[in-house]
């Protein structure tokens, strides 16, 4: 008996853990970030949200059917995570291009070059010194910090919640290691770029916001 309620209480931490990965991969958790931007702070315009939506959270989230579409990869796992790193990479940059080339915020320009930032960082890391970053934590990450910065400090708060609540479910689920955690936050440092651009644009207060 005790066995099994241990062996229940088990799949039950797995589950939780399993709900938590799904509930914050990156394009997920970058498309309601950018949502609150819109609706409550009024940060965005309807066209900004939309564009942002679709290079940030469509395209990305496209990587999970093609992978299963084409059987990219023999191992399930690593395809998922070539392919996610592709999209994303293609979904970002079609952004940032986007946001030079067109009439947009001076915030929007900023999110999308910290995005193409981080995921240049990321290919870096996990293609050429094979370290293992993880695209999760830091695309985790870069959202709370950008809710922190242009909100309300008191963000801070559920942003470490959330942060440690993916570092654990990743370790629980066999993602990371305890061994790879310096590479994991390390991930993550790339979303620093927005308190330099705040900084930026403090200092310069050249751009135009429209």
């Amino acid at each position: 008996m005790k066995a099994d309620a241990t062996n229940e209480k088990g799949r039950g931490a797995g589950i939780f853990h399993l709900i938590v990965r799904i509930l914050t991969l990156p394009p997920i958790v970058i498309g309601i970030t950018v949502l609150l931007m819109y609706i409550p702070a009024k940060l965005l315009t309807l066209r900004e949200l939309l564009l942002c939506e679709l290079f940030l959270l469509l395209i990305p989230m496209a990587a999970y059917p093609i992978r299963e579409i084409f059987r990219i990869g023999k191992d399930r796992r690593k395809g998922q995570r070539s392919t996610a790193l592709v999209c994303s990479a293609i979904g970002y940059l079609c952004g940032f291009l986007w946001s030079i080339l067109t009439p947009c915020s001076w915030l929007v320009h900023i999110l999308f070059l910290s995005y193409v930032i981080s995921i240049a960082a990321l290919l870096i890391l996990n293609a050429v010194f094979k370290l293992h970053a993880s695209g999760h934590a830091c695309s985790t990450t870069a959202p709370v910090f950008l809710l922190t910065w242009k909100l309300h400090p008191l963000f801070v708060i559920p942003s470490v919640l959330l942060i440690a609540a993916v570092y654990r479910s990743s370790l629980k689920l066999s993602r990371h290691y305890p061994a790879a955690a310096p590479y994991w936050l390390g991930s993550q440092s790339a979303r620093l770029w927005y308190f330099t651009a705040d900084l930026r644009t403090r200092l310069t207060a050249t751009q135009p916001d429209n």
